[in-house]
């Protein structure tokens, strides 16, 4: 499950990190800002925990692998912040 997890953090951490720095875009935010408004959405995977307890009764294995994916946000996430913004 680890190298599933790490790829969907991957493409996730990409995702999140535009989506922060076009939204900080948006009200005018230099570049700098915009990125740590990038980063901080990285950490954020609470939401993935609820929806795979609900689909675990359907699959048994998006609870490993959301556990991975989200532990791997959650140490990703303050590494990006600190080197990105």
């Amino acid at each position: 499950m680890l190298p599933e997890a790490i790829a969907l953090g991957a493409i996730t951490a990409v995702t999140k990190i535009l989506t922060g720095y076009f939204a900080a875009a948006y009200v005018a935010a230099d570049r700098r800002a915009r990125f740590r408004a990038g980063t901080a959405l990285v950490a954020r995977g609470e939401f993935s925990i609820v929806i795979a307890g609900i689909g675990v009764g359907f699959e048994p294995q998006l609870g490993p692998l959301s556990t991975a994916y989200v532990l791997f946000l959650a140490i990703l996430g303050p590494i990006l912040a600190r080197f990105l913004s």
